[in-house]
């Protein structure tokens, strides 16, 4: 377990450290490329929402459109940062679950209950497509950018869950359970244990 826990915590850092490293860079993007900055920030759509400006009000105007654009950057980059988190946070309750010292069947059990986990970064990229309404009114590019990034993020980080992790331990808790085998802790012994004292070569 001891070797586990520090894992967990170098996958977290690494989790927080992309977080962090993304903020910024989408951040700075924003800030210098114009290309990347029209992703979120339209004077177009943002025209069609007020209604033509004149020179006069061209300056009120494209403060209105930096303003909406951070708007829509921040969300993009909060519902992401959420859903990273999402997915840590599944990988370390499987990770837990793994490498516990309880018997298989309540292995079994508990990657049963802990099913909601492998759905959050779905519900996150909900919640991002919901969030996209807000800004949809004053930049319908950046809310459509929100919506579909958030979407497919969530989608993706749900099937690496699942594919990469659940199964393959579900799989393997199956097996052992049919065999009526206990599992001995990967990081104390490569034998399994058949409950008689006996054990086998995994």
């Amino acid at each position: 377990m001891g070797s586990n826990k520090k894992w967990l915590i170098g996958t977290l850092i690494a989790v927080i450290i992309a977080g962090v490293t993304l903020a910024v860079v989408v951040s700075y993007l924003f800030a210098n490329n114009v290309e990347f900055k029209s992703l979120f920030a339209s004077s177009e759509s943002s025209g069609s929402a007020f209604g033509a400006a004149g020179a006069a009000e061209e300056a009120s105007l494209e403060e209105r459109v930096e303003f909406t654009g951070k708007v829509s950057m921040w969300i993009f980059i909060f519902i992401t940062l959420l859903q990273m988190v999402a997915f840590w946070v599944g990988y370390a309750v499987v990770s837990t679950i793994r490498y516990s010292d309880e018997p298989v069947k309540l292995k079994l059990r508990n990657l049963d209950n802990a099913e909601v986990f492998f759905d959050v970064p779905l519900y996150f990229g909900l919640f991002g497509t919901v969030s996209a309404f807000l800004v949809m009114t004053f930049s319908p590019q950046s809310s459509r950018l929100i919506a579909y990034s958030s979407t497919l993020i969530g989608i993706l980080f749900s099937l690496v869950l699942r594919l990469t992790l659940q199964y393959p331990l579900r799989k393997k808790l199956v097996r052992l359970d049919t065999l009526g085998l206990e599992e001995v802790p990967e990081e104390d012994s490569g034998l399994l244990d058949d409950g008689n004292g006996n054990e086998d070569v995994k």
